[in-house]
């Protein structure tokens, strides 16, 4: 039997997998993102190694983070393998952005139960309260020692999970990736759609820059 995170048997050996690949392989695009629930957070590559953070466009993809982060989420925001401190390998995130060489690969964890998003939230104000935004300003990226813990790596999440959760209950499990009521659903609906819109201005600000810079 195929679990929740069973892999396939080969990269691509899935239709829906192959039908996104050829998609994006077609349009080629400039930004891409995969949108998560389960906790909170934002991401950039990589995700399959949790030693380095993406060399091309770094600065870049962290600036456009940075400035979403504020807006939208006030939660963990890094490269994907080092911020939850182990590695998830085989993301869309990364292939789009090691393989088709999309400028701006993210995937956004955009909701968690609003019981555990206030654990989350307070961790990371006082890890950012604490010296975290100092560090940050000084150019250290979320893999230094102070940032860890943020993530336990029995997070349920849909990205950055790494084992099974067969002893969650149904109305657990709902709750847990899905907003039940309908306040609650349009106030992430608004809050995200908004950031969505923030994230592609934000990459189009810093294309123009860059296409300024190289002229």
């Amino acid at each position: 039997a195929f679990g929740d995170t069973a892999p396939g048997s080969a990269p691509f050996s899935e239709v829906e997998t192959q039908l996104l690949r050829d998609l994006l392989t077609a349009y080629k695009p400039t930004s891409f993102m995969s949108i998560h629930s389960g906790t909170l957070g934002l991401y950039m590559p990589w995700a399959y190694d949790r030693e380095h953070a993406a060399d091309r466009n770094k600065d870049s993809m962290l600036q456009v983070l940075t400035s979403v982060d504020a807006k939208h989420c006030k939660c963990p925001f890094g490269a994907a393998g080092k911020e939850v401190g182990y590695p998830c390998p085989g993301t869309s995130m990364d292939w789009a952005y090691d393989v088709l060489k999309t400028p701006y690969s993210f995937a956004y964890e955009i909701y968690i139960d609003p019981a555990s998003a206030s654990d989350l939230h307070d961790r990371w104000e006082e890890k950012m309260k604490n010296g975290g935004a100092a560090l940050l300003e000084l150019g250290e990226s979320l893999s230094h020692q102070h940032f860890r813990g943020l993530h336990p790596e029995s997070a349920p999440s849909d990205f950055i999970q790494v084992q099974e959760f067969t002893d969650m209950s149904v109305d657990n499990c709902l709750k847990q990736f899905n907003p039940i009521e309908k306040n609650e659903y349009d106030k992430v609906v608004d809050n995200w759609a908004s950031a969505f819109l923030d994230t592609a201005h934000q990459i189009a600000k810093e294309l123009a820059s860059q296409t300024q810079t190289s002229i």
